[in-house]
């Protein structure tokens, strides 16, 4: 890799002779060392990750001619069926992402990325609520799930979430430096709530990404970085100048065929890119031949509340109460009733077309007749 730092004015020239469309300037880490430019990255590719990159040429100079698939090699990758664009962050109107982070110091991307999707799945898919304050813990996906400050890779940080869930940021606060899972609070599998996912899947094939993030939601990715990524501040990115710094994890939380790119969401801060998001061009960085994106399904909530296929009310056994009995929700459901409510169970029986029951553990809780 590279240690050599590259200008401003270098990356400038460079972007005005290929023509492409973004824009570099100064940013929150493109004037740190190369050191601590390295140090906010943290994907370690696998074998047959790094076998690609070098079959593809990611890893030599820019100049150098590069391998690509069919699906890269064009400025549009549009799939039938699918939406020519999507943004997580805007959907008629509503935003489902979660805040900008800083990984700081640490090359703990992969669990930052992760986190990233895992949040904006929860509100999508499990709470099906975009003002859902979730804030999961990225300290203790890194710590407890086997990583480091020194990188980790997201099939390991995927395992670790479908195996425990994670618990709120409050339970474990992230700092930018070694830490131990010993540091998590000790009711943490008390608070994970629903981020125990139920299954992940890797895929390279471009529809599949994009039906993922249409039907689903954020995806996670790895990226090559150069140099000339710490001064990108807004447009569509494509590598231009500078050499290879490392691997990074990051989340895509959409694509636009028209422009040509995937959406992406940093954790660097709102200091850099386009407060701390960016574009990248469809075919770049080894996005879609190297890595792929990583799909995660979340649980979904169990169903508390439905129409009722039957009601009947029985004798009890046990008690001098009766028992309303409603099956709801693919099972039988019940409460105690007193002889008296019988008849307001009868009145509402009549005078109703269909009846909504809740339940809490297949107790009913609340009973509701519709004409």
């Amino acid at each position: 890799m590279s240690e050599d730092r590259i200008s401003l004015g270098n990356i400038r020239a460079r972007i005005k002779e290929k023509g492409v469309k973004w824009q570099a300037a100064v940013t929150s880490v493109s004037e740190l060392s190369v050191k601590e430019q390295k140090d906010r990255l943290g994907l370690i590719p696998t074998d047959r990750e790094l076998q690609m990159i070098s079959e593809m040429g990611l890893d030599k100079p820019v100049a150098t001619p590069r391998k690509s698939s069919k699906e890269s090699g064009g400025s549009n990758l549009g799939s039938a069926g699918l939406p020519t664009s999507i943004d997580w962050r805007e959907v008629n109107g509503v935003d489902w992402t979660t805040p900008i982070k800083n990984q700081g110091g640490c090359g703990s991307c992969v669990a930052f990325g992760t986190i990233a999707a895992l949040d904006a799945l929860l509100k999508i898919c499990t709470y099906k609520d975009s003002s859902k304050n979730i804030d999961l813990s990225e300290a203790h996906l890194l710590w407890c799930g086997g990583g480091s400050c020194k990188g980790w890779h997201m099939n390991n940080a995927c395992e670790y979430l479908k195996n425990n869930g994670v618990p709120d940021e409050a339970c474990f606060p992230y700092q930018p430096t070694t830490m131990k899972c010993d540091d998590t609070c000790s009711d943490w599998k008390n608070r994970i709530n629903h981020s125990q996912t139920k299954d992940w899947t890797n895929t390279k094939d471009v529809s599949t990404m994009k039906n993922n993030i249409v039907n689903n939601g954020p995806q996670i990715t790895g990226m090559a970085v150069y140099s000339d990524f710490f001064s990108y501040s807004s447009g569509i990115y494509q590598h231009v100048a500078g050499g290879l710094a490392g691997y990074h994890c990051v989340a895509v939380v959409g694509y636009n065929d028209t422009d040509g790119c995937w959406i992406c969401k940093n954790s660097w801060g709102t200091g850099w890119g386009e407060n701390g998001w960016f574009r990248i061009a469809y075919g770049e960085c080894g996005i879609q031949d190297v890595f792929g994106m990583w799909n995660m399904q979340v649980p979904s909530l169990v169903k508390k509340s439905d129409f009722a296929q039957y009601l009947l009310v029985d004798y009890s056994f046990t008690s001098d109460y009766r028992v309303l009995w409603a099956y709801a929700g693919g099972k039988w459901r019940n409460r105690f009733i007193t002889d008296a409510q019988v008849g307001g169970i009868a009145k509402l029986l009549m005078e109703s077309s269909k009846v909504y029951v809740w339940w809490d553990q297949n107790k009913l809780t609340r009973v509701r007749g519709f004409k």
